[in-house]
């Protein structure tokens, strides 16, 4: 991977045998090229405020025992963070942003090549692709969730359907297990594959991979099954004209 085609990435760490340690590792990923460090809250300041359409940034989240979370307002929606520190209780609060992962010290080879392939360009041209252009999820790609108080990755294939309940929304999985988390339906409509996954309600989007059958309704609406669910799930007169639009159906239905 060439220069241009490089990761440019910031390193803030205060702990100087930490940081060592850090640059000894990121020689083995050529495509990670570091373009600035900070040691302190202020020379971090400096250095995001100069840089802050940077690629990835490498984040101690305690600097001589100043909260440096504050420093991520700086940067643009672009930038990925990976957190290296001392603490986990802060775990949480950091997957509120653009976070790839969060490495609690002392830091080994193996995990930061675990955090760093992630964003090194493993996916598959197509959902990379997909992802460069417009921010998606890749099918196969897993994400971080808060679930009842505990960091856990899902896959993207293996959910089932999304469910809007007020600010809510129910994530169900293909094995029948479920959770909920703060935020409204449309912010995974954005995030989800197209290819993959289609709202067919106001409140409720699937994965198409996962449907069993498709019946007509009435009033021009639908009905679709999914796979290990018994209860149908209705098209709603407008999702269901987009859907035969999209993909291109005809006939009788």
């Amino acid at each position: 991977m060439s220069k241009t085609n490089s990761i440019q990435t910031l390193i803030v760490e205060d702990d100087v045998s930490s940081l060592i340690l850090l640059k000894e590792f990121l020689k083995d990923f050529t495509y990670v090229n570091v373009i600035g460090e900070a040691k302190s809250i202020k020379e971090a300041e400096d250095l995001v405020k100069k840089n802050n359409a940077v690629d990835l940034l490498f984040l101690d989240i305690d600097l001589h025992g100043v909260n440096a979370l504050d420093i991520v307002k700086h940067l643009t929606p672009k930038t990925k963070i990976l957190f290296i520190t001392a603490h986990p209780e802060f775990a949480v609060k950091a997957f509120e942003y653009n976070t790839i992962d969060y490495i609690i010290k002392p830091i080994s080879f193996d995990r930061l090549k675990s955090a760093l392939t992630r964003i090194s360009g493993i996916e598959s041209s197509s959902e990379k692709i997909e992802k460069e252009s417009t921010g998606r999820f890749g099918i196969s790609n897993m994400i971080l969730m808060n679930i009842n108080g505990e960091l856990k990755f899902i896959k993207i294939k293996d959910i089932s359907h999304i469910e809007a309940k007020g600010n809510y929304t129910t994530i169900n999985m293909v094995d029948n297990t479920s959770f909920s988390t703060y935020g409204l339906i449309k912010v995974w409509e954005d995030k989800l594959p197209v290819e993959d996954f289609f709202r067919i309600h106001r409140s409720t989007i699937v994965n198409l991979n996962n449907i069993a059958k498709i019946e007509k309704g009435t009033y021009d609406t639908g009905v679709l099954y999914l796979n290990g669910i018994k209860e149908p799930f209705e098209i709603s007169r407008n999702y269901f004209s987009q859907m035969k639009g999209k993909f291109k159906l005809t006939g009788n239905i």
